[in-house]
């Protein structure tokens, strides 16, 4: 199940211009991974809401579980699957909002939420990871916190048309999960911090409720 170490990667564009003017941006990005691939250490196979171009994919399935990551950036798919699909790393153009994959005892999506539109959206949004999540599955969720708007750059302000606080976090998670841990993130570091100080948030859902149709 693990990925072909001898095949070359290709960055596109986007990530090259990431790597040359603003590495450290990759290594927050690449930390958040590391935080959720603990989370959902256990789960034997993973489901990745808003994947980008995979690179987060070889974190999360650890070389032995199975991994789906979905996105609607048709490149950054093709790149993904370039780079790292294996016959147990899959990755798709696929709207989640209406997704049914089957059952996975993980899901991930980092980065995400604060671009979908409260409301319905943002309601199909959490059903769809509650109706892909097995009865003892985990989800993590991570967004950059609301606080931390002041100082977005104006690129980031047009996209993050949703964004949440710890508590409003929590309350959401918490109609769709019996049992949800907020933690706050600075650069790399994940701590249990002030949180109005944190730039970004995870959110851990445990034990999810009832299927929603």
């Amino acid at each position: 199940m693990t990925m072909h170490t001898d095949r070359k990667i290709r960055l596109s564009p986007h990530m090259a211009h990431n790597l040359k003017k603003d590495p450290k941006r990759l290594a927050f990005i690449y930390a958040r991974y590391a935080f959720a691939a603990q989370m959902t250490e256990s789960c034997r196979s993973i489901l990745e809401f808003g994947c980008s171009e995979g690179i987060g994919a070889s974190m999360l399935h650890g070389g032995r579980k199975k991994y789906l990551g979905l996105d609607l950036d048709t490149p950054a798919v093709e790149a993904a699957n370039k780079n790292f699909s294996t016959p147990d790393v899959r990755f798709k153009v696929g709207n989640f909002l209406e997704l049914t994959e089957g059952f996975f005892d993980g899901v991930v999506s980092l980065d995400v939420v604060e671009h979908i539109l409260a409301g319905e959206d943002e309601e199909n949004f959490f059903k769809a990871i509650v109706n892909n999540l097995s009865d003892n599955g985990v989800c993590v969720l991570g967004t950059p916190n609301i606080t931390s708007t002041p100082y977005a750059s104006p690129e980031s302000l047009k996209g993050h048309v949703n964004m949440f606080d710890a508590q409003r976090l929590k309350s959401t998670m918490e109609k769709h999960f019996r049992t949800v841990f907020i933690f706050s993130m600075n650069d790399e570091i994940v701590h249990t911090g002030y949180y109005p100080m944190s730039h970004y948030l995870f959110a851990v859902g445990c034990s999810k409720l009832d299927q929603e149709a």
